[in-house]
């Protein structure tokens, strides 16, 4: 956004200096130019009175005399010609074969003079022809052309045109530091409030109050979504404290009544339903209590990538190795590429994997198959643990992270495992993606960053 804005204030700032400077560098041009021109103009009317006198008293000695010292002083030749056409008075080696020389004393001797001298500019020729006719229109007496040497006025452009170009370069260096200053002040709030914006959409945390910074109106905004945004917390950080705080407060009652339970008499009708549907509540509560320090966790910052590194493989291994007696007669298999190392800590690692083993073990269903690898891929590091059970439905696989909710099975669960693994993924600064695996099944995919050393 700020490239952007730079770029159109850079284009609105060179149009401006160019629409002061252009004119200004043509007036430069047109001035240098009549001085000249009315100078030169003024020069050849003499001449064409000093010729004329010449012509009637048909001595042109001090027209020659002026023409040479004309010709010393300014480098400029001159030309005369009489009322036939020959030429009387010649300086600098000029003459009437002269590149448009012959032409233009013809036009003025015919009463047609050649005054105009073009726009001087940085590139224009140093030499331009200038005439005028000798005698009156009812009596000509022939022609003078004057061969304009330009060159100074023209290094005179040049230099005003340097000076100015320079100046308006000078300017647009300027334009563009206060244009960068400006876009500075008026982006920076928008940035702090996008990374603000992000930081809660993605963790549900208010780190840090933001800058009070920019217009008005973007300090009107931020204050705004500064307040916005502590309120979000308050509202997750009260909703996960009454869980918290539900779930340690049930604990105590669960477990006299744990004990109640256990001393009674097996032989009591119901009992074991009893028994059945405590220890349920006791898992969900303990889900809850995980869930729960898991995302506080995660508001408190602590998502971001772990310094902590692990070898993959190990961490793998030494779960399937955990997991394995429980299995019964599940097959766990370990495809793994060996010498990966994540970029996250080997006990976090290992609660994630085995939060996955044991979703696969209990939906994965009687003689299934679960499959614990690992590779590398061009983001980071895969770790996949895939079973070839009935799976998820595909419209329910956006679903399956959210708490309590349970698939079309049988078997019964909290509904938590899969959130607390989603939430965990978070906290370590992986990522958990469920896909189904083929011909059935389901297959939770974790992406991990990857270790530089």
């Amino acid at each position: 956004m700020r490239a952007r804005l730079m770029g159109v204030l850079a284009i609105v700032s060179f149009v401006l200096l160019a629409a002061l400077v252009i004119p200004f560098l043509d007036s430069v041009s047109d001035t240098r130019t009549q001085t000249l021109q009315l100078a030169r103009n003024a020069t050849l009317d003499r001449f064409a009175g000093l010729a004329g006198r010449a012509a009637a008293d048909g001595d042109y000695s001090e027209v020659r005399l002026e023409a040479s010292r004309h010709q010393e002083l300014y480098s400029e030749p001159v030309l005369i010609t009489d009322a036939s056409g020959r030429v009387v008075v010649s300086t600098g080696g000029m003459t009437k074969e002269s590149p448009g020389v012959g032409a233009v004393a013809e036009l003025a001797a015919r009463d047609l003079p050649q005054l105009t001298i073009d726009t001087l500019r940085p590139w224009t020729s140093a030499r331009t022809l200038i005439a005028a006719p000798v005698g009156s229109p009812q009596e000509p007496a022939g022609a003078v052309v004057l061969a304009v040497d330009a060159g100074s006025a023209i290094s005179d452009v040049r230099r005003s045109w340097v000076v100015i170009c320079a100046a308006a370069v000078a300017a647009q260096l300027l334009l563009l530091f206060m244009a960068s200053k400006a876009a500075r002040w008026v982006i920076r709030p928008v940035g702090q409030l996008e990374d603000a914006v992000v930081e809660l959409g993605r963790s549900g945390g208010w780190n840090q109050p933001l800058e009070a910074s920019g217009p008005p109106e973007l300090r009107r905004l931020a204050r705004s979504v500064e307040v916005m945004g502590a309120t979000v917390q308050r509202s997750i950080d009260v909703q996960r404290q009454m869980v918290a705080d539900s779930s340690h407060q049930l604990r105590n009652p669960l477990a006299s009544l744990r004990l109640r339970v256990d001393a009674l008499d097996p032989g009591i009708a119901g009992l074991a339903h009893v028994q059945h549907d405590l220890e349920r509540l006791e898992n969900v509560l303990a889900g809850l209590l995980k869930l729960a320090a898991i995302e506080s966790r995660i508001t408190n910052g602590r998502s971001e990538p772990s310094t902590a590194t692990c070898l993959v493989e190990a961490v793998l291994q030494e779960e399937i190795d955990l997991w394995q007696p429980t299995a019964a007669d599940i097959t766990l298999e370990l495809q793994a590429v060996e010498g990966l190392v994540a970029a996250v800590d080997d006990h976090d690692l290992g609660q994630l994997i085995g939060v996955l083993l044991d979703n696969a073990l209990k939906y994965a269903g009687p003689g299934a198959h679960v499959i614990v690898s690992s590779t590398r891929s061009p983001d980071g590091l895969l770790v996949q643990v895939s079973d070839n059970g009935p799976g998820i439905p595909p419209e329910d696989l956006a679903l399956a992270t959210q708490r309590f909710w349970r698939g079309p099975t049988k078997t019964l669960g909290t509904g938590l495992g899969l959130a607390i693994a989603d939430q965990t993924a978070v906290a370590i600064g992986a990522r958990l993606e469920l896909s189904a695996t083929v011909p059935h099944g389901l297959t939770a995919t974790l992406h991990l960053p990857e270790s530089p050393c």
